[in-house]
């Protein structure tokens, strides 16, 4: 485990990082699942459903320049039979986004697959793929000017360019590996590498239109068991990187545990309360609160912007919210029905 984090480390030192990229969230570490295919199912619930909703620029005046993301996602995990020890898992993921004036929006829908092998009493690797459709649109009728060159003469009159599409649509492809590591403490380690946009479809609103780069991402995280029976630390760290454009964010979350469930009747519910604090590389410092009781959890995230861009924001970089309801399939009794996750 310490060569995955020396080489991630390396990278990270020796790579020049800016801006965001694509599906840029502050509470990422709830949803893995949206990054890597690798790591569906890779939780100790047998299935989950989780949705996020983030507004970023909200103190901006003009109207329709802020930043809107929707994300949902699903994960189910199918137990190997021939290998018990084994497991398939399944998910649906669902982003959409909207920005700016033009309205330009981006939607993408992917089914990831996994198989996750127990390599041996402590230790699993996964490895995914997630087959996907990735589309985009904009209101051309909000791109206009007040004169327009025909040849010869300005002529006045607000015009829309014509010869461009308002929308596309294309085939997206990912794959990734996520491994994981658990201790005798119940201290847990893990991290995953991702490959995203493998068909490097045509961002195609025009004839002369690029194609997207690959995305790369790195992550890696533990939920740390202390000498403290109610609290556990849960540092996260995530690196993207699409082409000349690069993304860091990481920090560390505290739970604490108000009251511990029963683990064998499950009569007595875990509740906990856990926050956090995130650094994303010259852009912002995220802190979280998050909540969970009978196996939901709930929580939010304040992103407060510290770049160049804080003149126009005033420094309130996004809100988010997410919803999380974790399950086991019931192991006893009639056939069919489900527990949540205490």
């Amino acid at each position: 485990m310490k060569s995955l984090f020396a080489l991630f480390s390396i990278i990270i030192v020796g790579t020049s990082i800016t801006a965001q990229q694509d599906k840029s969230l502050s509470i990422w570490y709830q949803s893995p699942v949206l990054y890597n295919p690798g790591a569906v199912s890779t939780g100790s619930e047998d299935f989950s459903f989780t949705t996020n909703f983030r507004s970023q620029w909200l103190s901006i005046p003009e109207p329709g320049i802020g930043m809107r993301t929707n994300t949902l996602n699903a994960e189910f995990k199918i137990q190997d039979g021939l290998m018990g020890t084994n497991n398939f898992g399944i998910g649906l993921n669902v982003m959409n986004d909207q920005t700016g004036v033009a309205k330009l929006m981006s939607t993408s829908v992917s089914i990831p697959i996994n198989y996750t092998m127990q390599l041996d009493k402590r230790n699993k690797i996964s490895v995914g793929v997630s087959p996907g459709f990735y589309q985009q649109s904009v209101d051309r009728a909000s791109q206009t000017w007040e004169t327009d060159w025909d040849g010869d003469n300005f002529v006045a009159g607000k015009k829309t360019e014509l010869g461009l599409n308002n929308s596309y649509g294309a085939i997206d492809l990912g794959t990734g590996f996520f491994y994981q590591h658990e201790y005798r403490n119940k201290t847990r380690v893990f991290g995953g590498l991702a490959f995203n946009h493998l068909t490097r479809q045509k961002i195609n609103f025009s004839f002369g239109g690029d194609r997207m780069y690959i995305n790369t991402v790195i992550s890696a995280g533990a939920d740390i068991s202390t000498s403290k029976r109610d609290l556990r630390i849960q540092p996260n760290i995530i690196y993207f990187k699409s082409g000349p454009g690069y993304n860091l964010m990481g920090g560390v979350s505290m739970e604490h545990i108000l009251r511990e469930g029963s683990e064998i009747t499950s009569i007595n519910k875990t509740v906990c309360v856990n926050y956090g604090l995130y650094y994303r590389y010259k852009d912002a410092i995220s802190t979280t609160f998050g909540f969970k009781m009978k196996g939901i959890r709930v929580g939010l995230a304040f992103d407060a912007n510290i770049s160049y861009l804080s003149r126009a924001t005033n420094s309130i970089g996004a809100v988010e919210v997410y919803f999380k309801s974790m399950h086991f399939y019931k192991k006893s009794g009639s056939k069919g029905k489900i527990k949540k996750l205490g």
